[in-house]
């Protein structure tokens, strides 16, 4: 599923949600007798935040997880459809409350015609008060059977968790099965506040030679929670002009929890060279690596180390050693790894002022046009951002599921709702 049709599925989704509220707005209780009965608001929001979810996940699982897995492909492919019917269901009551609606006009307009109203002619499915929308039984039944699809799909594959990496968006699949892989790729539309951490780490890794005490392998780290910004951060960094012009060669790789020594090392081997590379043996990685940084000034970035081993991490160093020069850029939520590795002081970049964070919620919600946007939305976008706690990522996840919002319940919903929920994770997520 392509990431412009998730993104139209979303689109067409929200409409559909948009709409289907605003009839709801003046809806009248139904005695549970009739064949139509009422219908929990509070129930529709839930599964209205629900097809939102999924739509991220499938946004988020094109456009940053490595998919291996074939029963990670079958629980993609099972959210689609859920949130393909999910779509259908809201339309098909949609039709069905217009058709009831202009029904009731054409039977108050006849009432006032004939000066008449005979209860046996009114329409057993529809009201004859056309300000009054009324909810099947079967739509009832249907929503029911979604959630519980929904809670299925969720309990058998636990799939939506709080990233602990530092991706786009906090509401992401489970991260043992979608493999999260970052490259050196940035796109700096939408990063804010970084301009001087960008100076001060290209200043130090340019000095010279002599003030790294001679080493060969030189590291400096950035440290800090889930969610600050730091493999963004080390991407600027790593694409700055003054960087790319005083090194020979750069390489990227992404880590994670795995710090398996054999697998990092090819890694870096195919980044350098831009091929695959086919050995196994620890001992033939370690001597290509060694050729391929014999005397030449190599910069290198390790995004999201958390093996706290110092045998492991001298071993992956040691043919590192050949080059002339090797800078290296580590990124990691433990400040132990940070003690481990560093032989220059760490980076710790410090989180968005609330006009930083205010900027980037504007870039993400309103496109830079606040200025357009009513005075009650702009009142709860500011609450959400001073809980966000200048953390980037927090504010870019929830920024995006107000994108092009204009019904103030939605906004609450994220103000209340996401934000409590995101909070109640915040020591697990943010000082794992």
């Amino acid at each position: 599923m392509s990431g412009v049709v998730v993104l139209a599925s979303a689109l067409s989704v929200g409409t559909a949600w948009e709409k289907l509220f605003s009839f709801l707005r003046a809806f009248t209780l139904v005695p549970s007798s009739s064949s139509w009965v009422a219908m929990d608001l509070e129930d529709l929001r839930k599964l209205e935040r629900t097809t939102r979810r999924i739509l991220a996940t499938l946004h988020d699982a094109e456009e940053h997880w490595n998919i291996r897995e074939e029963s990670t492909r079958l629980r993609l492919r099972e959210l689609k459809e859920l949130a393909e019917n999910i779509d259908g269901v809201v339309k098909e009551y949609e039709h069905e409350a217009n058709r009831c609606k202009m029904e009731a006009l054409k039977q108050s307009s006849r009432y006032q015609f004939t000066g008449k109203r005979k209860r046996h002619e009114e329409n057993e499915t529809c009201s004859g008060d056309p300000g009054v929308v009324q909810v099947p039984y079967e739509f009832l039944s249907r929503v029911t059977k979604l959630t519980e699809r929904f809670n299925e799909i969720k309990h058998f594959s636990n799939l939506f968790s709080l990233s602990e990496n530092d991706g786009e968006r906090l509401l992401t699949p489970d991260i043992s099965s979608l493999q999260r892989h970052t490259t050196s790729f940035v796109h700096k539309k939408g990063i804010l506040g970084r301009d001087k951490d960008i100076d001060i780490i290209v200043e130090k890794l340019l000095a010279r030679e002599g003030e790294n005490g001679g080493r060969h392998v030189s590291v400096m780290a950035i440290v800090g929670m889930g969610g600050l910004g730091k493999t963004t951060l080390a991407q600027l960094v790593y694409n700055d002009p003054r960087l790319r012009q005083s090194f020979d060669n750069h390489a990227w790789v992404y880590v994670s929890e795995n710090f398996d020594v054999n697998t990092i090392t090819r890694d870096i081997i195919n980044s350098l060279t831009k091929e695959a590379c086919d050995f196994t043996e620890l001992s033939d990685l370690q001597e290509k690596l060694a050729d391929e940084m014999k005397d030449k000034r190599i910069l290198l970035v390790l995004d999201d180390v958390q093996n706290e081993r110092g045998d492991c991490w001298d071993l992956l160093c040691l043919p590192m050693c050949a080059a002339r020069i090797c800078k290296i850029i580590l990124t990691s939520r433990s400040e132990e790894v940070a003690r481990l590795v560093q032989t220059m002081p760490s980076h710790r970049p410090s989180c968005l002022s609330f006009d930083e964070s205010w900027s980037l919620f504007n870039q993400v919600v309103f496109d830079d046009q606040a200025f357009d946007a009513p005075a009650n939305l702009i009142e709860i976008g500011k609450n959400i951002v001073k809980r966000c706690q200048g953390l980037p990522s927090a504010i870019k996840t929830l920024g995006s599921m107000l994108r092009h919002e204009t019904d103030e319940d939605k906004w609450v919903d994220v103000l209340e709702y996401e934000l409590s929920h995101l909070e109640k994770s915040h020591y697990k997520v943010y000082h794992h």
